[in-house]
């Protein structure tokens, strides 16, 4: 995995492979996790005896510098091409480039010259050329795995693909389970290609085909390991305790609002503040009383260390995953217990939709980029499972309605949840269908043999 951060995406997958009596051993890149609590790996290595955890081994030859700078061109490249109406992450991504590249890419003709096919088929080329590296070729013989699963390969500057790259030239089969909903159409491309790539859905398996060039015959779709959590009846504890625990009045009615990520909104404390007037100037008793808790994105909290207000509350203040059980309850008493959840872009509304909780989306000007003009956002506009604002005003109109019983998109959620979350079945973890794709993998047979095994098995 790229870092220790990515655990709990993958939790669901390694915790059936231990259940099915699989050794698994986890390796994590030491510098990218620096910053990143090791707890809940602890706690999952102290619970399952057949999993053990290192860091893994960083490509350190001549080769480095050259092949990551062709990998973060041939990245930049992809984006070029695409017919995606935003120019957001093409800008992102020119950011990653090596400098005289970058400042090549600010004229038409040099990006012209890189979205040419023969272009990006000469940088595939070169990764070809280069060999995988010999000390972690030499780990892998050493262990001599059944196979090599790594993720998500496709991030700036990704280690974990040379275990993909390694294993591939000793003839070790590989996997990569895919990241988070978004991973596929934001992120870089697959610059080695997996003998199995293991999609969410539908919708991802159309991305690794059209955006990776993953052909769908290397394609399984297990569902989502990450949402895995939700369906295994998480105890919801009482609402007066948890209002008191999260610094709101028991008795008002509460809306939670999900944060997004600094890519989506860098600071989004002006729309917050803007939803708060708006409903104290309500002139309805039960829409001007009612609160706003505040669910920060981990890695955006800071810009809430200075909000306040007096139907504003931010909890947890320094925001959190939900990857430990006290983190997950208070996620899902949060979902339980708010009237509807309302935010930008995140992958809390995703949580929501499944929570069978309204979630509205304020889309206005200044987020265009980061919302209707981005793929993995568009899924969500698609199934038609948001409830949409145009502004915080049009959001406490559709507050009220909510409130009033006025929500009518519950088959919908149920609907996307059935093809998004859990294409394979809702009883059936995406967690253990991926850990089979995977032990089927190890055993030498193909994606094809493995869609049918998995068709049989339902």
């Amino acid at each position: 995995m790229r870092s220790v951060a990515h655990f709990s995406y993958h939790e669901s997958i390694l915790r059936h492979l231990c259940a099915r009596g699989n050794q698994v051993h986890v390796l994590f890149d030491k510098r990218t996790s620096r910053h990143y609590p090791y707890d809940s790996v602890r706690k999952f290595l102290v619970k399952e005896s057949g999993a053990a955890a290192d860091w893994l081994i960083r490509r350190n030859d001549l080769w480095r510098r050259p092949l990551f700078a062709a990998r973060e061109v041939l990245s930049y490249a992809n984006y070029l091409t695409r017919n995606e109406g935003s120019d957001y992450y093409v800008k992102r991504w020119e950011g990653y480039l090596p400098w005289p590249v970058r400042v090549a890419a600010r004229f038409p003709p040099a990006k012209g010259f890189l979205a040419r096919e023969g272009t990006q088929s000469r940088l595939r080329r070169f990764e070809e050329y280069v060999v995988p590296d010999k000390a972690i070729c030499e780990s892998l013989k050493n262990h001599r795995p059944d196979i090599v699963v790594a993720s998500p390969i496709n991030m700036r500057f990704s280690e974990e693909v040379e275990y993909i790259k390694a294993a591939k030239a000793l003839g070790i089969p590989t996997a990569v389970p895919v990241l988070s909903w978004d991973n596929l159409t934001t992120k870089g491309v697959f610059h080695v290609i997996p003998d199995l790539t293991l999609a969410w859905n539908h919708t991802q398996f159309e991305s690794a085909k059209e955006i990776h060039r993953v052909p769908p015959d290397k394609i399984v779709v297990t569902g989502a390991p990450f949402f895995d959590k939700w369906f295994d009846s998480p105890v919801a504890g009482e609402r007066e305790s948890f209002c008191r625990q999260a610094g709101l009045p028991p008795e008002r009615p509460f809306v939670a609002y999900l944060g997004s990520s600094m890519n989506i909104a860098r600071d989004e404390t002006w729309l917050v503040r803007e939803l708060s007037a708006c409903l104290k100037r309500h002139a309805n008793p039960s829409i001007k009383g009612m609160n706003i808790l505040v669910r920060p994105h981990p890695a955006n909290a800071f810009i809430y260390e200075r909000l306040e207000g007096e139907n504003i509350q931010v909890y947890p203040k320094k925001g959190a995953l939900p990857d430990t059980e006290s983190s997950m309850r208070d996620f899902y008493n949060t979902l339980r217990y708010c009237v509807a959840t309302v935010g930008i872009n995140t992958t809390g509304m995703i949580d929501a939709v499944i929570a069978d909780k309204p979630c509205v989306t304020i889309m206005t000007d200044q987020y265009r980029s980061t919302q209707a003009l981005t793929a993995h956002f568009q899924c969500l506009l698609d199934a038609d499972v948001l409830e949409i604002a145009k502004s915080s005003s049009e959001c406490v109109d559709i507050l009220k309605r909510l409130c009033g019983g006025g929500d009518s998109k519950g088959h919908l959620r149920r609907k996307f949840v059935a093809d998004f979350i859990r294409p394979r079945g809702l009883q059936r973890p995406a967690g253990a269908v991926a850990a089979e794709a995977i032990e089927f993998a190890g055993q030498g047979k193909s994606a094809c043999q493995i869609n049918s095994l998995l068709t049989n098995l339902n």
